[in-house]
Parts: structure tokens; sequence; C-alpha cells
């Protein structure tokens, strides 16, 4: 005679046959806005929609996702960039920078993280620590992020909850500090990638990347880095274990042309497309050359 099915291993069948074996579908931001489980709380859809095309390219506000940002001054100026001359006064919005040199300020003045006036509150203030708050984690020095072919990461939108692009040095004199990074370091060689202008951090969303308020407990903005011999690096997400990925068709090529990020599947062999390098940051840039 048969022993009668234990209550566990009758659970444990129904949860097959109902195919509770699959992964349960994580909110990429971590539960700071919308459902638990649900993967695309924004309604963005999984996959970097390319931005609009600009003459002059520069900075948008961008779609607002969060309340708390609704009406918000971004501080960017809508005119026209009619020449050359013009990138440099529209490198730095900040008015009262304009004619010096944004590091210099910075070393001046550094950035109060405790109260910036432009960080990013959390949408949820019951959150601990508070989104947007100062990094409680060791910080580096500022810096900017370059793919071989030289697309530098950077906001482009700067309202919370949009996607980050790679933009040649040329064609984002006037993002500024848009395109300037920091890292807040944690163990295992894990960091995070928190941005200079809006204080948001580098967020895992479906197949690319978007910035949002930083938040230490988030590990869709962690990144471990995995140095190569060539002195690149791999910035693999912890999240999701995927690689950061700025597509390459031609390494001598691409110029004037905006690059998606993307997170793909990490390779060990030709993963020209996933190394990243470290360069110094570009706060007051001009074009070498007139168009």
């Amino acid at each position: 005679m048969k022993a009668p099915m234990s209550l566990a291993t009758a659970i444990c069948m129904i949860f097959l046959l109902l195919g509770c074996g699959e992964k349960i579908a994580q909110n990429p931001l971590g539960g700071a806005f919308g459902e638990a489980h649900d993967k695309d709380p924004l309604k963005i859809g999984s996959k970097p929609t390319p931005p609009a095309k600009q003459a002059y390219p520069k900075l948008i506000v961008g779609k607002v996702h969060f309340a708390h940002e609704k009406g918000k001054d971004f501080g960017i100026n809508s005119a026209k960039i009619p020449d050359d001359e013009s990138y440099q006064s529209e490198a730095i919005p900040n008015a009262s920078l304009k004619g010096t040199s944004l590091q210099g300020a910075l070393k001046a003045s550094p950035p109060n993280l405790s109260n910036p006036s432009n960080a990013l509150n959390s949408p949820n203030p019951s959150k601990s620590p508070p989104l947007g708050s100062p990094p409680s984690s060791p910080t580096g020095d500022y810096f900017s992020l370059s793919s071989p072919a030289g697309a530098i990461l950077t906001v482009w939108a700067l309202a919370q909850g949009n996607w980050l692009w790679g933009y040649t040095l040329a064609d984002s004199v006037g993002f500024g500090d848009a395109r300037v990074w920091r890292f807040r370091f944690f163990k295992d060689d894990q960091v995070m990638l928190e941005n200079a202008k809006t204080f948001t951090c580098a967020n895992a969303y479906g197949t690319g990347v978007i910035h949002s308020a930083c938040d230490e407990t988030n590990m869709n903005q962690r990144f471990e880095l995995i140095p190569m011999t060539n002195e690149a690096f791999l910035l693999r997400n912890v999240g999701n274990g995927r690689c950061l990925h700025a597509p390459i068709s031609d390494v001598f090529g691409d110029f004037h042309r905006v690059s998606g990020i993307y997170l793909v599947t990490c390779t060990g062999g030709d993963n020209l497309d996933q190394q990243w390098y470290i360069i110094p940051p570009p706060f007051l840039v001009k074009p070498l050359y007139r168009r």
C-alpha cells in the first residue's frame, strides 16, 4: 500500500503545474515606484526609444514620471544654438557659473549633496534611507565613461526615469556635466554610477538603462567592475547579470551618431562593444571644427 502524499509534496506539485518554477518579474526601481513585481512600472517598454533628432543636440526635460518633478525648473535653455561659439556658454546652464570652469567651481565649492538644489527626492518618503540622499558609501572623483568608438555615457532627458544614451564629445558639448559621473563604491568591486548634473544613478531597466533617484539597496543600480587586460573594463549589472553595451558598427566611422545604451549577455571573447574607459570629465569643451 502506497503511503499517502504529504501536504508539502502536494503543494509542490501544484506549484509545478501552475508554472511557478519560472522566475518572478521584479520591479527594476526596487519598489520605489509601482508594484513589487511590475517589470515596467514607468510604462516605457523594455527597449530604449531613440532620442529626437536635433540640429544641435542639447538637453531636454523629457517625460516627467514622478509627481514631485512636475513643474520643476530643470534649468535648461530652450533657445536654439546658432554656432559653435554658443556651445561654451550653453555647457553650464547655471548662469552663475558661465564664463568659469565648472571643474574649478567644484573644487572651490563641491556640490552640497546633503541638500542639493537639483537632487531628486524619493517619491516614497517612508523608505530608509530616502532615495536621492547623500551616499553612505565612499565616492570617487568625477569622470566620463567612453566606449571604444567614442560614445560618452550621458543623461539626455533630465527628468527621472528617462533613458541614458551615448553621444560623442563633439555632439554633446551643450550637455555639460550631464556627461559626467562618479562611482559610489561597495564591496566585491561593486559600484553605483551617480550623475554630476542630476544626482541620479544609472538604473537597469528592461534591455536598457535609465537614470533614477539613487537607492543603495536597489541591485539594479549596482554594477560590478570587471577589469580587462587593455585597461578597459566591463560593467556587469548586479540585478540582472548583464553587461553595459554600446553597439559599434564602425569603430573608425561612428561619428555624429547617437548610440543606444543597452544591457546584453556578457561575453568573454569578442566584446569590444561592452568595454568602457574612464576619461577626464569634459566640463567645458568646444568642437575642434565647425560643422
